[in-house]
């Protein structure tokens, strides 16, 4: 199987940007990206037989490459001839990446040793993931828009029920839009120490 990173034309490539002011973004990036979005909404389904047929398939890392290509359109107005390879080609290399962070460390799952008889521990692992679940939701609440949080929760209670396709069939917005809302307020709560702390300790 040839990779994106075959034969090492792609070394070193990073396939994001950090969050910067968008007041400061020239308009013609913002069509340039609204571009891009119109192609991935178009064509998202092609892109996703291909990683299928590969038998590399991963929504999260899709959803991940595809925030990251619009934030690179949108700041820095960078320019892509054939927008499927383009995708192609940082898939891969966000699966390469992700591969490395993962084999880097092997830990034990939190209460390894614990039996699962033990119903008082279990109970109370189950009420602090709920709690961590409910806190989660009011932190996406506190910090997006009503519609954000709408378009989140919906998501998240739904799956494995219902994708973006068939979200965006119930709400009327756009497959791409919820993957982008979705995606961007994932990555925030990944980062929050907190929630990823008290996470692992329930996972």
């Amino acid at each position: 199987m040839i990779l994106g990173n075959s034969f090492g034309k792609n070394k070193g490539k990073k396939y994001f940007m950090r969050e910067r002011d968008m007041d400061s973004v020239d308009c013609l990036y913002a069509e340039m990206a609204e571009e891009f979005n119109h192609w991935f909404d178009r064509d998202h389904k092609s892109v996703e037989r291909q990683l299928v047929g590969k038998k590399v398939y991963d929504t999260d890392i899709l959803n991940d490459t595809y925030l990251k290509i619009y934030d690179i359109v949108l700041f820095s107005g960078l320019k892509i001839k054939d927008y499927k390879s383009y995708f192609i080609r940082s898939y891969f290399t966000n699966c390469i990446n992700g591969s490395i962070k993962e084999n880097r460390y092997c830990e034990l799952q939190p209460n390894y040793d614990r039996s699962d008889t033990d119903v008082e521990h279990l109970a109370e692992l189950d009420r602090r993931q709920k709690q961590l679940e409910d806190d989660i939701f009011n932190y996406v609440y506190a910090n997006y828009t009503l519609r954000e949080f709408e378009l989140f929760k919906m998501y998240v209670s739904l799956k494995p029920a219902v994708n973006y396709d068939s979200l965006a069939e119930i709400t009327r917005v756009k497959a791409y839009s919820i993957q982008r809302i979705v995606s961007k307020i994932k990555k925030d709560i990944q980062e929050n120490p907190d929630f990823f702390r008290r996470w692992k300790e329930v996972g």
